[in-house]
């Protein structure tokens, strides 16, 4: 055998011997799980408690905002997030958490909604398989409008598993935004 052969050899079997990298899954939410999209944006998502998840957003531009929700899906507050300081005296609240739990669980192929000020109509799809990054998770597109502005849409895909909504686009009076997610991984 030659020098390089072995070499090479070693080589292959040493990456053959490291641990596969784990994707995230519901149990890391505790921690906190970092999803990226394409343009820079940084999300975490921790479980704060049962059905409620708090996403850290962080746009490249050094803003960002705190977002607490109920199934990681529907709002109830935003603190923004200026310059890499919390503006917890600026924190918007959307709806209290009993209007919330008039939402129900997200399901596939499914219609419901919520006649409360925090509430709206939702519209779900079959359940489908995402990928991010080099993870694959199940998952199901919804669709939600909101009763205090009907001229806004927003789509989400969402993982029922961890029991997070990403948004995937956002429609006002026409003007679309999509937002294409890349990666996902452990907070650090």
């Amino acid at each position: 055998m030659t020098t390089l052969f072995k070499a090479l050899s070693l080589s292959l079997a040493s990456a053959a011997a490291l641990p596969a990298l784990a994707c995230p899954g519901p149990e890391d939410l505790k921690k906190g799980v970092v999803f990226e999209t394409q343009d820079g944006t940084v999300e975490t998502h921790r479980q704060l408690a049962t059905d409620v998840i708090v996403i850290q957003t962080e746009f490249a531009d050094g803003s960002g905002s705190i977002l607490e929700t109920r199934h990681g899906l529907y709002l109830a507050s935003s603190v923004p997030i200026e310059d890499g300081v919390v503006r917890v005296a600026e924190k918007e609240v959307f709806a209290s958490y009993d209007e919330l739990d008039k939402w129900q669980e997200p399901k596939p192929d499914a219609d419901w909604s919520n006649d409360s000020s925090g509430g709206g109509t939702a519209t779900s799809g079959p359940m489908q398989t995402i990928k991010l990054g080099p993870c694959a998770y199940p998952a199901f597109e919804i669709d939600m409008s909101f009763n205090d502005d009907p001229s806004y849409t927003e789509r989400y895909h969402y993982l029922p598993e961890m029991g997070v909504g990403l948004l995937v686009s956002s429609s006002s009076s026409g003007d679309e935004e999509v937002y294409t997610y890349t990666d996902v991984r452990v907070a650090d």
